[in-house]
């Protein structure tokens, strides 16, 4: 099987957990559906590109840092708005008020990135990548995504019976794992796709399983298949 694979490396970061409003908090990876957006950005897409993502990585600490966020009083909710990073004024609007909230953010993030589609898909990812003549960031605006490295490899399917560690954390779509072997990690419901329902957009969500650095795995760990690229990095896909 083709894949592409990509190496990229991150400063700061921080991947926002919705609903998160009284402490911007962050998921330990970039979430598939934000991983999503920016190979659409990349691409100039206007439409849904079908191709699925296998994501891993790491950070060496995470610190602290205060944002400015905004909030709509109201009598029935606090409505939070950020624009940090943003080239814009801020509005002077009645019932708006401000305050410093805590923002968690991932520091020095290694990122090792496959994706799966059919081969003129995969050919047209590369390109874009390839002639991107602007920053990228992954997270928020401010959180620059620099590219070490994109290549197509080939997977193959591992011989997982006398079991390997995993070279970097992972997300792995709970349906792939075995249901007693789901404990071994923690559980996220992952943002994938949505439509606009009503002017807002609902989401299909992945469950999934956040496994750490060096976590055993055997054959008897999953139920799904499970591919190797060149360099030992394991690799299954969400769903497209």
């Amino acid at each position: 099987m083709k894949a592409l694979r990509l190496k990229a490396f991150q400063e700061t970061a921080c991947y926002t957990k919705p609903f998160a409003n009284k402490v911007t908090e962050t998921y330990p990876l970039p979430p598939y559906a934000t991983v999503k957006g920016m190979i659409h950005a990349v691409m100039k897409a206007k439409e849904l590109i079908p191709f699925s993502l296998s994501i891993q990585g790491d950070y060496e600490s995470m610190i602290i840092d205060y944002r400015k966020t905004y909030f709509f009083e109201g009598n029935k909710f606090n409505l939070p708005i950020v624009l940090d990073g943003l080239a814009v004024e801020i509005p002077e609007i009645s019932h708006m008020t401000s305050m410093p909230l805590y923002t968690h953010m991932l520091y020095n993030v290694e990122l090792v990135i496959h994706i799966n589609a059919e081969e003129d898909i995969l050919q047209k990812i590369y390109a874009a990548f390839k002639e991107n003549d602007a920053h990228l960031s992954l997270g928020r605006q401010e959180d620059l995504l620099r590219i070490d490295d994109l290549a197509f490899v080939e997977l193959e399917t591992p011989d997982l019976f006398a079991g390997v560690s995993l070279k970097h954390s992972a997300y792995i779509p709970a349906e792939a794992i075995e249901v007693d072997e789901r404990e071994s990690g923690i559980p996220y419901l992952l943002n994938w796709t949505y439509i606009i329902k009503n002017g807002l957009r609902e989401w299909r969500r992945i469950p999934s399983v956040f496994l750490s650095k060096r976590t055993f795995v055997t054959d008897e760990t999953f139920c799904k298949p499970v591919y190797q690229d060149d360099e030992g990095y394991l690799v299954i896909w969400n769903d497209k």
